[in-house]
């Protein structure tokens, strides 16, 4: 059953702190919680009152494949739960199967998709703690190297062992998902720009876009305070667009389901990351779809922090998976991913008054260069 909804349904729908995003949930059991949550989100659809007549400015959503999409969510996790992690990714492939026909948002980051290429304003960060106080090259500051991944811990979209480039559109964001306070401890921190010249890069960059949230298509004075001046600027045109609100429905049940806040960061095992890990491994079997070893895939994904409901309004994390190709000029870095950044010369944060001054003198550096 296609549903046609309107302006007003829409938002009535997407107007309850229930379905808010992130989510904080009682650390029990994850399966039961999201299937509360889902399940509260598809009784409020069904709740939607047929239209009799048809309407050409309406938001449709096409019921039965939400449902579909969300049984397999359901199967995602219990599979996992119960110790059968290769069923659980068919199932979330089976979930990607159904969304990729009705994509939310991609962002195409190719010179031939954007003529604008050179004059992009997307600004990345990414700060990292370091032991002592002496010069590191952008090497320091790149994805963890592959000779190295015992250092690398589980986290939201990557399993443990394996190696991500994780950045955000602020750096007070990125000193806040690594915990860190750059005037108490070591943190380092460069500005990141991607190469979106195929004479360099040779790679058809794609971007997920996992960063909304039904907040955001409710106006300001129904939100929380905090989100007044937030940096997590969604572009209007966007959260207008009807296209973009039908995909949102069929969504949101995934997005969701990678949007827990993690309950205790001490254990070793984290159920918040079950879906989000998966889906990230769904991103890495893309990339490696294409057989032309000329011509290079970076699929990424964005999305708001999940670490509190404050730094989710912080900015726009980004995420792109090592390939497992090896760079020719450092045989532990990812040659996809260093032919896709420029980055500066990392600094200390702690040199500067605050974090908006360091930020500020990152982007006027101007000193982008390739590790």
């Amino acid at each position: 059953m296609i549903l046609d909804i309107s302006d007003s349904e829409f938002r009535n729908i997407l107007d309850d702190k229930r379905l808010f995003l992130p989510i904080r949930w009682n650390g029990e059991d994850f399966y039961v919680f999201l299937r509360s949550v889902i399940n509260y989100y598809i009784s409020k659809l069904t709740n939607v009152t047929p239209k009799s007549t048809i309407m050409y400015d309406s938001i449709k959503v096409d019921l039965p494949q939400v449902e579909i999409a969300v049984g397999y969510i359901y199967n995602t996790v219990k599979f996992y739960l119960n110790g059968f992690p290769f069923k659980a990714y068919t199932e979330l492939k089976k979930v990607m199967d159904v969304l990729i026909e009705t994509p939310l948002q991609v962002y195409n980051k190719t010179v031939y998709e954007q003529f604008e290429a050179y004059h992009d304003e997307l600004n990345l960060f990414r700060a990292t703690k370091v032991p002592d106080n002496k010069p590191y090259s952008r090497s320091r500051i790149f994805h963890t190297p592959y000779n190295l991944r015992s250092k690398v811990s589980t986290s939201r979209y990557s399993i443990a062992g394996f190696p991500s480039l994780y950045m955000g559109t602020s750096l007070e964001l990125c000193c806040e998902e690594i915990k860190a306070n750059p005037y108490q401890d070591f943190i380092i921190a460069s500005l990141f720009k991607l190469e979106r010249s195929l004479e360099y890069s040779n790679t058809n960059i794609r971007v997920i876009e996992l960063g909304i949230k039904p907040q955001d298509f409710i106006e300001n004075d129904n939100v929380s305070d905090f989100r007044n001046n937030n940096r997590r600027k969604i572009d209007s045109d966007l959260i207008t667009n009807n296209r973009i609100r039908s995909a949102f429905l069929l969504w949101y049940p995934l997005i969701a389901a990678c949007s827990f806040i993690r309950t205790n960061k001490n254990d070793p095992f984290a159920a918040e990351y079950i879906v989000p890990q998966l889906l990230m491994q769904w991103v890495r079997n893309e990339m490696s779809s294409s057989n032309d070893d000329e011509y290079n895939q970076l699929i990424g994904i964005r999305y708001f922090s999940c670490a509190s409901e404050r730094a989710s309004e912080m900015g726009f994390n980004y995420v792109f998976p090592t390939s497992g190709k090896k760079s020719p000029t450092n045989s532990q870095l990812c040659s996809v991913l260093s032919r896709s950044f420029r980055l500066t010369d990392p600094v200390y944060v702690n040199e500067y008054d605050n974090i908006e001054i360091c930020e500020h003198e990152l982007i006027s550096f101007g000193n982008l260069g390739f590790v």
